[in-house]
């Protein structure tokens, strides 16, 4: 039986699916095998896929019932002792899965290991997810701060714990690792190990919309389960994730509520702390970096960045100025361009009306 089982779900995918299996095809590590959950396409898809005889593809007859219900029919179709998720317009570095295998083989508390994701196309953004397993349980509290198409998953411990995606939810996978740090560890190789294409299509008005109330369940869910702290519905709109409830247009908080909404945040993320110190869920700094990385992102509408010093408690809530302000804005500028061509594209349809 092959050690790694390749997930590809395709659905109306001819666009950019040679990429992706030649990237596939280009890998160090041919120990695999490749698992295709077909949702009814009616393209090329599959012409293409008859096209690489040597990546032993095993096609799936979906259930079009949507991208949860496809992956948890390849899990549970796998043969491999490790499931290497890849989405059907993403690229795999070639020693992707040599590096991924090696690291589990090693390291067996770890359930899900990931990488970091080179964003092409419109955005130039690098998404770069923590590598030590302490501070990804920590992140994992506000957000889904994982390269789901770089991760590489432990069979066993899903099926064993009943770990599948929950189709309710947009953010399915966000939701799942939430479950999964209940029974092990997730880490990250600190390094490129995907490529992500950016193209605007990705995500739906009405899906952006679905994530974002989600996201704050999602939170409560977290919060309930791990340190007994319950949320009410007005601090669930906190963690939207996507957007900035606090500044946003159109969002929950009013300018005129915006110091009491801040007390009240203050509030929580000091009960946070004062529950984990009882009951220990989360590396004390870990959880400080993440309590202090979203206090700085929402209060000052900066982009999320964990502090690269430790954070005391005391420092939690300290003041940032607006010259600081700026000066982080610009350096976070000038390491991401992310979305300025697709504004730009959008901008020149707009005047060309």
């Amino acid at each position: 039986m092959p050690k790694v089982s390749i997930l590809l779900p395709t659905h109306q995918s001819e666009a950019h699916l040679r990429d992706t299996l030649d990237s596939i095809k280009a890998q160090t590590y041919q120990d695999f095998e490749l698992l295709v959950v077909d949702d009814a396409s009616t393209d090329q898809t599959l012409d293409i896929l008859q096209e690489y005889p040597e990546l032993r593809i095993q096609i799936i007859q979906g259930r079009n019932c949507g991208l949860a219900d496809a992956l948890n029919l390849g899990i549970q179709n796998a043969q491999g002792e490790y499931i290497a998720r890849i989405d059907a317009d993403d690229l795999m570095v070639p020693e992707r899965l040599e590096k991924q295998v090696r690291f589990l083989d090693m390291h067996q508390e770890v359930i899900v290991c990931g990488g970091w994701q080179q964003y092409f196309g419109l955005s130039t953004f690098l998404h770069a997810p923590p590598a030590s397993a302490e501070q990804c349980r920590a992140n994992l509290l506000f957000r889904c701060d994982l390269c789901h198409s770089t991760i590489m998953l432990r069979k066993t411990a899903l099926i064993e714990h009943n770990l599948f995606y929950n189709p309710a939810f947009a953010a399915e996978d966000f939701e799942l690792w939430t479950r999964v740090l209940d029974v092990g560890d997730i880490a990250n190789l600190p390094e490129i190990l995907g490529y992500y294409r950016e193209d605007g299509k990705s995500i739906t008005t009405a899906k952006k919309e679905t994530l974002i109330r989600q996201n704050g369940e999602i939170v409560a869910a977290t919060l309930s389960r791990n340190l007994q702290i319950v949320l009410s519905d007005s601090q669930k709109q906190y963690f939207t994730g996507w957007t900035n409830p606090f500044y946003e247009k159109g969002m929950s908080v009013c300018i005129g509520e915006r110091e009491e909404v801040w007390r009240d945040l203050r509030m929580l993320f000091l009960n946070i702390y004062q529950m984990n110190q009882k009951i220990g869920y989360y590396c004390e700094v870990a959880l400080l970096k993440i309590l202090r990385a979203e206090w700085v992102r929402l209060r000052y509408r900066l982009p999320f960045s964990l502090p690269d010093q430790e954070v005391s408690p005391d420092c939690l809530f300290q003041k940032v100025n607006c010259l600081k302000v700026m000066m982080w804005k610009i350096m976070s500028f000038q390491k991401n361009y992310r979305g300025i061509y697709r504004k730009y594209r959008k901008i020149r349809s707009a005047l060309q009306r």
